[in-house]
């Protein structure tokens, strides 16, 4: 994905200051993170949107190396969270692979994922300790875990009754406030906070819940071989999405609650199928849905920009950018 809107420099300097990062971890957990982190890459979003904001704000200013090095470690930081949060979350869940192939923990035994992501989260805070957005990578921290938090809660307690607010809560805390928080970072960094307008926080969080509902839709929709992960494990660990929400609705809601009360692993095939065949006829729902808040998103950044300068071309850049990428979350297949 990145290299859709990232020159070679950047994308060199996310990798060289990463990889340095992790370098500085002490042994032996430095090498088994080098490896799931260097080996296994993601798309990478985060740190990208964070490096590509600064650059698009500070291009050409007095301040450019020194706004770009502030955005290269809050990048990093926040790629390193993020990784720490997917170890976690596999090991919660049992989830067998992750980017196609087996999970940090499966490799490395459940003793040292918990450690590893313990150590982790920990170093990728250090990182921060000269850096003004700590207080907010901290605060992302929390919300993103209070997410989890909520999620793991409504499983273990066998909880069905919520409503459309509590699912997107959820996505809101767990993917949307991140997102939105990367291009504070970026804006953060180029010096720009100016920009980072109530309008604009809430345009991204409405993107990165579209973003999150586009990839429940593609574990029920997408190409496995594409996705990169376990299709249809959001219903093998009884996630509460959108498609459960609307199955809820139906005369199959009984049966749907049997199922997802089974722990993680013992959904049988036909349980899988019965729960796909209820799912696949609430689709155009949660399409819907999705698309209200891709909608709101793409809305909201179109005001952001008609009430910039006409002189300010670096803001103005920076919102057509943001439009394009989000265009793009929806639009993917992967």
């Amino acid at each position: 994905m990145a290299e859709q809107f990232l020159d070679e420099v950047i994308l060199e300097n996310l990798n060289k200051e990463l990889d340095q990062a992790i370098e500085a971890m002490e042994s032996p957990t430095k090498e088994r993170i080098r490896n799931f982190i260097l080996s296994t890459k993601g798309k990478q979003l985060r740190p990208s949107l964070i490096a590509l904001t600064t650059k698009l704000l500070a291009e050409g200013s007095n301040g450019e190396e020194e706004a770009m090095q502030k955005s290269y470690n809050s990048a990093i930081a926040i790629e390193l969270l993020h990784n720490m949060t997917l170890i976690h979350d596999d090991l919660i869940d049992n989830a067998p692979i992750r980017r196609g192939k087996d999970s940090f923990h499966i490799v490395h035994g459940r003793d040292r994922a918990l450690h590893d992501g313990d150590v982790l989260h920990a170093y990728a805070l250090t990182l921060l300790k000269d850096n003004p957005s700590l207080f907010y990578v901290i605060d992302y921290a929390y919300q993103v875990g209070l997410g989890n938090a909520i999620e793991l809660e409504d499983r273990l307690d066998q909880n069905f009754n919520f409503d459309l607010a509590h699912v997107i809560k959820i996505m809101e805390l767990k993917t949307a406030i991140v997102f939105a928080g990367c291009v504070r970072l970026g804006c953060l960094a180029a010096n720009r906070m100016d920009l980072f307008t109530k309008k604009l926080d809430k345009a991204i969080i409405d993107a990165g819940i579209a973003f999150q509902i586009q990839d429940d839709y593609l574990d029920i929709q997408g190409d496995p071989e594409q996705f990169g992960k376990v299709q249809y494990w959001d219903i093998q660990e009884s996630k509460r999405n959108l498609f459960l929400y609307f199955a809820l609705q139906t005369e199959h809601a009984e049966k749907i609650k049997a199922i997802y009360n089974k722990s993680v692993g013992e959904k049988s095939k036909e349980d899988i199928k019965y729960v796909l065949q209820v799912f696949h006829s609430c689709t155009e729902q949660v399409k819907e849905v999705r698309n209200k808040y891709y909608n709101a998103a793409i809305n909201g950044l179109d005001e952001v920009q008609n009430e910039i300068s006409p002189d300010d071309t670096e803001a103005d850049d920076l919102i057509e950018f943001l439009k394009i990428l989000v265009r793009f979350l929806i639009e993917r297949e992967k």
